[in-house]
């Protein structure tokens, strides 16, 4: 992500987490979403002081969003857009009802894929005693090891031993006997850890596995077959990004705030919390298959170069894919983000006014009294995500 961003890795940052950092939030400004206030979007201003841009919008909510904007979502920006830089396997986890999530894959390794949707029908009664099972079985693993001992370590250890299907517990007998308060805990560990991995696998077989690569436009909202009309909002269906093979994704998640709920997290350590009643209570348990999670852009009528993608009562999506010689044009509009995931682009006003310019790995957030405007590509190929937010 780094490298896509034009950044270079911070001392604090790789000293916090022995790495960079995995994900950038674009766009935070929603008081009420914990990310949101913990990550928020903040302004330079040229005389070097800042502000978060929720308290901008406190004072200057009209003039940037609209009266229109304001009373359907409040004087705030009711996305969390991030770029995700996926070296692992996350959390089995969902989202409250009505919450969906779009992912733009801008680039991935060979063979790299995610997990989406209950590939079976669920029952939740069963899931539910299985997660808490596996659950309890790893607080008692955690109890054998050692005071004192690296947790992160250890899960750089047992991360790809889990990942590897048909490896046994003997093949990590040494270090794992290291970590442990007594060398006659190995018994217990081992079988602790066997039972463990049976499970990591049971939970990811149950789940759609889908192949991710470049370009790909991933939905994750209940099918409408699912729906049937009833007039339920779509949601999130289960999910774990990325795969137990380290494969890499870098890609823009776009979704709208609200809690993540946590059902099973893949016998992480640190045991971080979950919370198993209310994933499954938000989850969709009905069979679904990959297809119907992939979207395909397709031109939109009368504007050369734009595409769209998502048109749901959650968000508006389009692909702005200009040319220096063929610009898109952008109607006056709604306020709406723009992310950069190739090249770079100058916007103009139709009068030839230049009003900005993103790079690769930036987002605007762009206020409703710029207007019409055109994108024009600084290199080639340019591709810009352009998000909005219904307003009927």
């Amino acid at each position: 992500m780094l490298e896509h961003k034009g950044l270079a890795a911070t001392p604090d940052t790789v000293a916090a987490v022995g790495e960079p950092l995995g994900e950038a939030f674009e766009i935070a400004a929603f008081e009420g979403d914990v990310e949101a206030e913990r990550y928020p979007s903040r302004l330079a201003f040229r005389d070097g002081s800042e502000l978060e841009l929720a308290e901008l919008l406190k004072v200057h909510a009209p003039a940037l969003l609209g009266e229109a904007f304001i009373e359907r979502y409040g004087a705030r920006v009711p996305l969390l857009p991030k770029t995700l830089d996926i070296k692992e396997l996350l959390s089995v986890q969902g989202h409250p009802p009505g919450n969906t999530e779009v992912y733009v894959i801008i680039a991935a390794d060979p063979g790299a894929t995610i997990r989406l949707g209950f590939k079976q029908d669920i029952d939740a009664s069963r899931m539910r005693q299985t997660l808490r099972s596996g659950q309890r079985q790893q607080a008692e693993f955690a109890e054998l090891l050692a005071p004192g001992t690296d947790l992160d370590n250890l899960h750089r250890l047992v991360a790809p031993w889990f990942a590897r299907r048909d490896a046994v517990a003997a093949a990590i007998e040494t270090p794992i006997v290291a970590c442990l308060a007594a060398p006659a805990n190995w018994s217990r560990a081992a079988a602790l850890l066997t039972t463990l991995k049976v499970l990591y696998w049971q939970v990811l077989d149950a789940l759609n596995t889908i192949p991710v690569r470049s370009g790909q436009i991933i939905h994750n909202a209940t099918p409408p077959r699912l729906l049937n009309g009833s007039g339920q909002l779509a949601s999130a269906e289960v999910h774990a990004l990325g795969n137990p093979e380290g494969k890499a994704i870098l890609a823009l998640e776009i979704r709208r705030p609200g809690p993540t709920f946590r059902a099973w997290d893949n016998v992480r350590f640190p045991i971080r919390e979950i919370d198993i009643d209310a994933a499954l209570g938000a989850l969709n348990l009905t069979a679904t298959t990959a297809d119907e999670f992939l979207v395909e852009a397709v031109p939109i009528p009368r504007r050369p170069g734009a595409f769209g993608s998502i048109d749901t009562p959650s968000m508006r999506i389009e692909h702005l894919r200009p040319s220096a010689e063929y610009p898109v044009a952008v109607p006056a509009e709604s306020p709406h983000c723009l992310h950069v995931i190739r090249g770079g682009a100058i916007f103009r006003t139709p009068a030839d006014e230049t009003v900005g310019q993103l790079g690769r790995g930036e987002s605007a957030l762009v206020p409703v009294g710029v207007g019409a405007y055109l994108v024009s590509a600084l290199e080639s190929p340019t591709e810009i995500v352009k998000v909005s937010l219904p307003l009927r």
